[in-house]
Order: structure tokens, then C-alpha cells, then sequence
């Protein structure tokens, strides 16, 4: 079987998959066929609209004055390698997807192959099948995609303009990381990446989306200070990190269920955490850092599930060396999270 052609059904394959079938973001029936496939690398030179199966061979680079859009349904596939793919957008990048047909980025899985079914039978039963060639019971098969399998989408401070919505990436290093204000991140799934969102010295709105398994939600670096709003923080090893002198404004958000630290603080750091629900979290709810006001603050560090923290000192049970606290609640704040006619 000659290269191009398992790499093909390499992609059908680990397409439909390892991506679609985590969480039924398309319908099967809806694939098309191996023709459809387009392979991507390099430097883009005039404005291009993505639409069907993409397949990254190496790094993608929107340079200035270029737009990329991405439509919806449109499943962005990269095969991991020893110096990981990545898109690094200087012009404009609209990734706009729809509830029922979300745009999907991740990673295909490690190609390796197997030993046909009517081959292995055939070893145990000392049977000698003539091919024509060794490979002949030979097909392409995919290891599970993980975090890390490629770097990311990173927005660079050029670029003018950019918005992604209704998308779902995973298997990334960090699947955006936004070193610009110009960008606009809502409703959109992050999962199985090391970081979901990373901010270098930005101030993005990031409104409206879904973290779950990652390493980290979001981390916020330098002088960021992004709007982080409406969210699902929940099951990553740690729901928000904020290093540096980042300020992030955080409000309204479900930060729940996280292994460790619901939301951790470095060096100078100095969040406002405002009208958010922190339950369920194995470690503490905030940790070193932040000022505190209307948050619902339950359960965290394995306190009981029932037991809200309405403690005003710097320090808790359920937080630890914060700046200040005022007006802990007693019950949850009910709007806060993604609302549920987002996805």
C-alpha cells in the first residue's frame, strides 16, 4: 500500500474516529468521501475558506493581510510528529461553527499497523497463505490521540481580528494562545489539551465555553487581563492558573470537580473572582492569591459536598491566603456557567 494513500485512509479513519466519536460532534453520514480530503502545510498566500476534512502535514502560517475561515462541520486533523503541527495566525482567522455542526481540531492518533485478523488465524493454525506481498494483510490503524499531539493555534499580536466559536479542540499543547486582545473565544470545547486557553500579557473576553480535562482551563501569564466569563470549568487537573502580575476579571463561571486547585495563584498575581460557583474541587478552592465577592464556595478540599464556606478571613478550610473576602453565599449563584442553550 503506497504512502499517500494509507495516509488517506489513515485520516478517514482516525477522522471518524478518534474525533468524531468523542462526543458526536458530526454525523458519519455526512463524511463524504477519500476524495475530499485536503492536505495543508506551509505559508497561506492569498485569503482561503477551509470547508470538510483538513488534514495538517506540518505547520500552517496565516501571515498578515490573509484571512482563513473555517466553516462549519469542518474536521481539522493532525498527525502527531516529533516537532508538532500547529497554526500561527498573523492575519484574521474566523473558525465559526453551529451547535449541531461544531468545528472540530485534534490530533489523529499514532499510525502504526496490525496483523490481519485471517493472518494471525492463520499463524495459530500453521497455515501458509501466498500473498503477493508481505504487507498484503497489512492495515492502518490509530493509538489514542493525547494532549500534546500538536502545539496549538496561536493568535499573534498582529493579527487584526479573530474569532472562534462552536469549536472543539483537543489533543493540543495549548489549543489557543492568544497574544493579542483582538480575539473572541465563545462557546467553544476544550479537552484533553495541557492548557485550554494561555494569555500572554492579553486582555481577550473568553465567554461562554467548556473545559474539561485538560491540564489546566486556562492560565493567564504576564500582565493579562482577560474577561473570563459564563463558563465551564470542570474534571482538568487545575480549573484556572494566574502567574505573573495577571489580573484576570473571573465571574459567573461553574469551577467544579477539578483535581486539584479550582483556581491557583503565582507571584503577584491578583484575580478578581466575583458571582462564581467553586464546589466539588479535591483542592482548594482558591489558593495564594485573589479578592473574593458573592462566590458560592462548597465542598472544596473534601470538606462535604453540603458545606458552603462563608468564612470573610484571608484564610479557610476551603481557601488559602487570599487578599480578601467579602459577602461569601450561602447558596449557589444560579446564572452562573454556560448557559445551556449554548451547545
Amino acid at each position: 500500500m503506497n504512502k499517500a494513500l494509507l495516509r488517506t485512509i489513515f485520516l478517514l479513519f482516525g477522522s471518524l474516529f478518534y474525533l468524531g466519536c468523542q462526543g458526536g460532534v458530526f454525523n458519519a453520514n455526512n463524511v463524504g468521501t477519500v476524495n475530499g480530503i485536503i492536505e495543508k502545510s506551509g505559508e497561506l498566500t492569498q485569503d482561503e475558506v477551509w470547508d470538510g476534512r483538513i488534514y495538517i502535514t506540518s505547520s500552517v502560517i496565516v501571515p498578515a493581510d490573509i484571512t482563513l475561515t473555517i466553516r462549519s462541520g469542518t474536521i481539522v486533523g493532525f498527525e502527531p510528529k516529533n516537532v508538532p503541527s500547529e497554526i500561527i495566525v498573523h492575519g484574521e482567522l474566523y473558525a465559526e461553527g453551529a451547535p449541531d455542526r461544531m468545528i472540530v481540531f485534534g490530533s489523529l492518533g499514532e499510525p502504526e499497523t496490525i496483523p490481519d485478523a485471517e493472518t494471525e488465524e492463520a499463524s495459530k493454525t500453521n497455515i501458509n497463505i501466498q500473498t503477493s506481498s508481505p504487507r498484503s494483510f497489512q492495515r492502518p490503524t490509530a493509538s489514542l490521540p493525547k494532549a500534546g499531539d500538536w502545539k496549538g493555534i496561536t493568535i499573534e499580536t498582529g493579527s487584526p481580528n479573530s474569532r472562534l466559536t462552536y469549536c472543539r479542540i483537543q489533543h493540543a499543547t495549548n489549543a489557543i494562545l492568544c497574544k493579542t486582545d483582538t480575539i473572541q473565544i465563545e462557546r467553544c470545547l476544550f479537552s484533553e489539551n495541557n492548557i485550554g486557553v494561555l494569555c500572554e500579557n492579553t486582555n481577550p473576553t473568553i465567554s461562554s465555553n467548556e473545559f474539561n480535562r485538560n491540564g489546566s482551563g486556562a492560565q493567564f501569564r504576564g500582565s493579562s487581563a482577560p474577561e473570563v466569563e459564563y463558563n465551564e470549568f470542570a474534571a482538568n487537573r487545575y480549573g484556572i492558573v494566574c502567574e505573573d502580575d495577571s489580573r484576570p476579571r473571573i465571574h459567573h463561571n461553574n469551577i467544579r470537580s477539578n483535581y486539584e486547585y479550582a483556581i491557583i495563584c503565582y507571584s503577584t498575581s491578583s484575580p478578581e473572582i466575583v458571582s462564581n460557583n467553586i464546589t466539588l474541587n479535591n483542592g482548594w478552592a482558591v489558593y495564594d492569591g485573589g479578592r473574593l465577592r458573592d462566590n458560592y464556595i462548597s465542598g472544596n478540599k473534601q470538606v462535604g459536598p453540603n458545606v458552603p464556606e462563608l468564612s470573610i478571613g484571608t484564610q479557610s478550610d476551603q481557601f488559602y491566603s487570599v487578599e480578601e473576602v467579602f459577602e461569601p453565599r450561602s447558596t449557589p449563584v444560579s446564572d452562573a456557567g454556560l448557559p445551556r442553550d449554548k451547545f
